[in-house]
């Protein structure tokens, strides 16, 4: 029977530094407090194993037991599981002369690798997800039709919706609408979907933080936040009902809308838990700069504990074994601590 907490792990994309980060996090595990279970061709990862030997030095050129596995019942606890979900893996070949190219066979691969890792997860062979960074380009070509692993994962577990939150150094930014082009955003922002997202992000912090009701800030759509009609009417249509609508609710406390460009250059998300963003770039920009590289990202609303890294592929520097894996291995922390957590305290 196992007694420590299994978490599995996506490999991303293998033309990325996706496997090189988590590789890496491997390494700094302290495997006697989890189980992790890599979904990967064993060859790709016998492949990071030659090549880490090449770049490592000293004390961390040792490298934990790896236990090579096809199938879920053979995990061991005290070592790293590497699982090869498919058989048509066993006839891949891997070579540092794909590294940055941006191809079908990859992105079948990274996205064959998240599939593996819901899949353990609903079955509960595991009992988290963390994802390494996958190329939109590459699934894309594979035939893949979303825009990312939030989507994805909505659309595997049949979650009738989901939240983006990236946190790191006390900010958590939600995201109200995730992966599309600007022109795109408006048309996608409503009352019911405003509603929704609050209800997920009150839903987990009710979980994690029961004995304190939530400050949520929520920023404009529009610059200034519309300026009372000047620059848009969303603001007056759609974001002020829904706070109104919330006045009496005591599970959550709501303010807003703030001009986006004021609200983080005052520092004003310190005095909030969460901050609802209205679309990508509003809230990841200001977030990047905040967390300095250790950002983890957090998947809201699905049946599992999901983390991920705030960052991508890096195609510019795979194979040079510069990539730092610290919030690859922040993300695999931060779903160990809300599975290790008895008082289901908040770790983020």
């Amino acid at each position: 029977m196992n007694t420590k907490p299994r978490l599995a792990v996506s490999i991303g994309d293998p033309n990325g530094i996706g496997p090189e980060v988590t590789f890496k996090m491997l390494l700094s595990l302290d495997l006697s407090l989890s189980t992790p279970i890599v979904s990967a061709p064993h060859l790709l990862f016998q492949q990071l194993v030659k090549e880490k030997n090449n770049f490592y030095s000293g004390a961390i050129r040792i490298t934990p037991s790896i236990n090579y596995i096809s199938n879920h019942t053979q995990v061991v606890e005290g070592a790293i599981n590497v699982l090869e979900s498919f058989k048509c893996w066993s006839e891949l070949e891997f070579s540092s002369s794909n590294y940055g190219q941006i191809t079908a066979l990859a992105g079948e691969i990274s996205m064959q690798s998240v599939f593996a890792g819901i899949q353990l997860c609903l079955k509960k062979h595991a009992h988290a997800l963390v994802t390494a960074p996958i190329s939109k380009e590459s699934i894309q070509l594979a035939g893949y039709k979303v825009p990312g692993h939030t989507e994805y994962l909505m659309e595997q577990t049949g979650a009738e919706d989901v939240v983006m939150m990236l946190s790191g150094r006390g900010l958590n930014i939600c995201l109200l609408t995730t992966h599309l082009p600007l022109k795109s955003v408006v048309n996608h922002i409503n009352k019911a979907t405003l509603v929704s997202k609050i209800r997920i992000i009150c839903t987990h912090f009710n979980s994690y933080k029961p004995d304190r009701v939530p400050k949520i800030a929520l920023l404009g759509i529009n610059p200034h936040a519309g300026d009372g009609g000047v620059l848009g009417y969303e603001e007056q249509e759609i974001i002020e009902p829904v706070l109104e609508s919330f006045h009496n609710d005591p599970k959550v406390e709501l303010s807003g809308p703030f001009p986006a460009d004021a609200f983080f250059g005052r520092k004003q998300f310190l005095e909030y838990d969460v901050v609802l963003a209205a679309y990508h770039d509003q809230g990841l920009t200001p977030f990047k700069l905040w967390s300095m590289g250790k950002g983890v990202n957090c998947t809201l609303g699905l049946p599992f504990i999901r983390t991920s890294p705030d960052h991508g592929t890096a195609f510019d520097i795979v194979g040079k074994w510069e990539a730092e894996p610290d919030s690859m291995l922040e993300a695999y922390k931060v779903a160990l601590a809300y599975l290790s957590s008895p008082q289901k305290t908040d770790p983020i």
